[in-house]
């Protein structure tokens, strides 16, 4: 071990994270290099002193409820397969603003695979992509997808199937489909419901029925064991739709310098100037 590599080690080793082999190398070199021995002193020293000084604050009492409470909801809370969405809580509704095609499996794919490594029943309504784009592109994290196709944990749909059944969308119909899908899955021994859906099939005469639809389907499902992502082609919605989609969304994922990001409909004002 050299002198260079002593900050990078100085904190693990000082919170006795180091495996035996590199502990054992960098106790042999603090005691030959008395610089080191002195850097690593400081840090000793500067960790007590946070201990100490943490050790004496107290956290507000409504805090330590509010912690309290979060910490006995756990359960309500999955684990999302998107990066920039750790965990939400069962009822979550999330909107992907994407342009290109290829972009839609970038959110959708690991969000369906996490579903499936929780035991939840998951569901891909799939237009601008084929369902078979959808599998492959699952199968990239997931190579045993077909397994899941096969025993039904995984269903990907046209969105014919889901949306326009009987050649006309009903908003009604697709919510009341929605709760028995969740409720037949925890019947079937699946921890909840996981879908994903996409709008790129929306004829604009179509968008205020959809738009009451989707703000409908916020009070629908936020007391059942179900998460939803729509995906909404940005070249496909004009401004004001765009304003639409964030607030009828709680969180609303879109791509900024190649990099997905996460906008909050409060800032909605914010990001329609910014389109």
């Amino acid at each position: 071990m050299e002198c260079k590599d002593i900050s990078k080690w100085v904190c693990a080793y000082l919170d006795n994270e180091l495996d035996p082999e590199m502990k054992e190398i960098f106790e042999r070199h603090i005691v030959v290099c008395s610089s080191c021995r002195k850097e690593m002193e400081a840090c000793k020293s500067i960790k007590f002193l946070i201990q100490k000084k943490i050790s004496s604050a107290k956290a507000p009492d409504i805090l330590r409820s509010k912690i309290i409470i979060e910490l006995s909801r756990i359960d309500e809370y999955r684990e999302t397969g998107i990066d920039v969405i750790d965990l939400l809580r069962w009822g979550s509704h999330i909107a992907q603003l994407y342009e290109g095609k290829d972009e839609i499996p970038e959110v959708v794919a690991p969000y369906m695979v996490k579903g499936l490594e929780q035991n939840e029943l998951c569901l891909w309504i799939v237009s601008d992509i084929s369902k078979t784009e959808a599998r492959d592109a699952i199968m990239k994290a997931l190579p045993s997808v077909e397994s899941y196709l096969d025993n039904g944990q995984l269903e990907i749909l046209s969105y014919e199937d889901w949306y326009l059944v009987g050649g006309r969308f009903d908003g009604q119909l697709v919510l009341n489909e929605s709760s028995k899908k969740c409720q037949d899955a925890i019947s079937n021994g699946y921890s909840g419901l996981r879908v994903a859906g996409n709008t790129c099939w929306l004829e604009r005469h179509d968008w205020d029925s959809f738009i009451n639809f989707e703000e409908l389907m916020n009070s629908n499902i936020s007391d059942q064991k179900l998460l939803a992502v729509c995906s909404y082609k940005q070249d496909g919605c004009a401004k004001n739709m765009v304003g639409d989609v964030i607030r009828t969304h709680k969180y609303v994922i879109c791509k900024s310098e190649h990099s997905w990001r996460l906008k909050r409909s409060t800032i909605s004002d914010q990001f329609i100037m910014n389109q």
